[in-house]
């Protein structure tokens, strides 16, 4: 009896201990936003209850920083605010300014949390381009650099235009069909046959239904994985991680047998070729080890965690080019527009159009309207963006005022960013024309969309090509029409109207933007 009191006394005293601590840490961490710029301020919720008030109005999967975009907007904040969401998460310092956005991204890491919590658990893994060290994290970078150079992806070209051109084809028996669908299908296909042969070195034929169809499944799987509603039921997570772990390795083994095949081929690849990322990995692998035809085991996890990572890249291409289809099909005079160029650059059908392409791949660079349609619709919704840290000691100056960054999760708000008005008029507007001849540098500087500086985003030469493509061999055929039904979710304009962004990921339409196609007549 005495031994079991004992216990009590020693439960209920640590219980007293805790509570204590807990209390004493939450009014150290409350004082801490006494006087800094944020929306109203709970002492006991911090800006817990209001983010979750507001989370709660828009749709389930709509992504957060469109949550901080509409809280910024609805307390009138200014471009660097704090949100409070301790004690689940660092404090956020918000920012839609040019100046502290350039601090933000070029001159500070990611953010733990980023790899942690998003990227390594749908990778299924902590190596190569997801990789905590950023000595490896550049090394990584720096071994696929010379695959997206400018002159490589130009090789590419062709490879992307036929792609494109089995696009084409998909939209145009969707055109004899009638029917409503979405078009987020056809365009996963298309942005996944160029990612895996501009990877992998090979067709996969997922247009087709060669082997990669199955591919893509499973990284669309984990693409979705990411987006799964929150839970604390253990069997459900235990679900989920399972259906994760399968998915994970599917695309991991597929990669593994890619590298190893790749580098027991005896067939060097041609100098003025188009050079794969996989073959990139090999050619530095042979200088540095000459006459081996099997990976060391610490080289091999890097690269497949590297490419796993990239695997994951097409959503992305197909998320853009479907907004972009849907900027496209809510304004005729922009699709007129395109076709004009198209025809002023590359008279003829499009088996013409195919083999221009084929024998003058640069060509492509001759269509600046279609670049601009490009660069406003990735304006108005742009993919994502990392969080960064600071080290200990930095702060930022805004407005003549300092602000610490210490322990704060830094956030780069891109629906802020490129929808600012100090930087870009009528904001709300799709209007390509801003961008031409030339962008004010004000515009050119606050796009965004592949960061600048130490995380900017090699993608980008590879991504703009492959859209400006895609649209160069459809959209002179095919006529997009929105298809959404009567009762469908609306929110406001800023957000995308019907078709507002769903996931985290590479956010997608609603939905999966549904549509209908008719043949254009000539």
């Amino acid at each position: 009896m005495i031994l079991f009191k004992e216990f009590i006394v020693a439960l209920v005293s640590g219980l007293i201990l805790a509570i204590s601590s807990f209390l004493w840490k939450l009014a150290a961490h409350r004082r801490r936003f006494k006087d800094l710029p944020k929306p109203p301020h709970s002492f006991l919720f911090g800006h817990l209850a209001l983010f979750s008030s507001v989370a709660r109005q828009l749709p389930g999967k709509i992504p957060i920083a469109v949550a901080i975009n509409r809280i910024q907007a609805q307390f009138n904040l200014p471009d660097l605010w704090y949100l409070d969401l301790w004690p689940l998460a660092d404090p956020f310092l918000i920012t839609g300014d040019l100046a502290i956005a350039s601090q933000f991204l070029n001159d500070y890491p990611r953010h733990p949390i980023v790899l942690k919590q998003a990227l390594q658990p749908l990778v299924g893994g902590t190596r190569g381009l997801v990789s905590p060290d950023l000595s490896e994290w550049h090394s990584s970078r720096t071994m696929i650099r010379t695959a997206f150079s400018i002159t490589n992806v130009q090789r590419f070209v062709p490879t992307m235009a036929r792609y494109s051109m089995q696009l084409r084809e998909a939209l145009l028996k969707r055109a004899t069909i009638g029917n409503p669908f979405p078009m987020i299908g056809p365009l996963e296909k298309w942005g996944a046959d160029l990612t895996f042969h501009f990877l992998l070195g090979k067709d996969t034929g997922v247009q087709r239904g060669g082997w990669g169809a199955e591919a893509n499944t499973q990284v669309q799987a984990l693409v979705a994985a990411a987006d799964h509603p929150f839970s604390v039921n253990p069997w459900t997570l235990r679900q989920q991680k399972k259906a994760r772990n399968l998915c994970q390795d599917y695309v991991r083994q597929m990669i593994s047998k890619a590298l190893k095949d790749t580098l027991q081929r005896d067939q060097p690849v041609g100098h003025d070729q188009f050079v794969s990322v996989i073959d990139s990995l090999v050619t530095k692998y042979r200088e540095e080890y000459p006459g081996r035809t099997q990976w060391d085991a610490d080289t091999l996890v890097q690269h497949v965690d590297t490419l796993a990572t990239m695997f994951l890249a097409a959503d992305v291409s197909s998320m853009v080019l479907t907004y972009i289809f849907c900027h496209v099909a809510q304004d005729r005079a922009v699709a007129a527009e395109l076709r004009k160029e198209h025809n002023s650059v590359f008279p003829g059908n499009m088996q013409a159009t195919l083999e221009t392409i084929c024998r003058n791949p640069s060509k492509i660079k001759e269509l600046p309207y279609t670049t601009a349609v490009i660069k406003e619709s990735m304006r108005l919704r742009p993919p994502g963006l990392s969080g960064t840290t600071a080290p200990n000691g930095h702060t930022v100056n805004y407005k003549g005022t300092e602000h610490s960054l210490d322990g704060c999760f830094l956030l780069t708000n891109l629906f802020r960013l490129q929808y600012n008005d100090d930087y870009v008029p009528s904001p709300l507007t799709f209007n390509p024309s801003r961008w031409l001849p030339h962008p004010s540098a004000e515009l050119a500087d606050s796009w965004r969309p592949f960061q600048r500086g130490q995380h900017s985003c090699m993608g980008e030469n590879m991504m703009m090509p492959g859209l400006v493509t895609a649209l160069l061999l459809t959209v002179r055929d095919v006529d997009i029409a929105l298809a959404y039904d009567d009762g469908d979710i609306c929110l406001p304009p800023e957000l995308g109207g019907m078709a507002y962004m769903e996931g985290n990921f590479a956010a997608k339409p609603a939905k999966g933007l549904p549509v209908t196609v008719t043949k254009v007549a000539h």
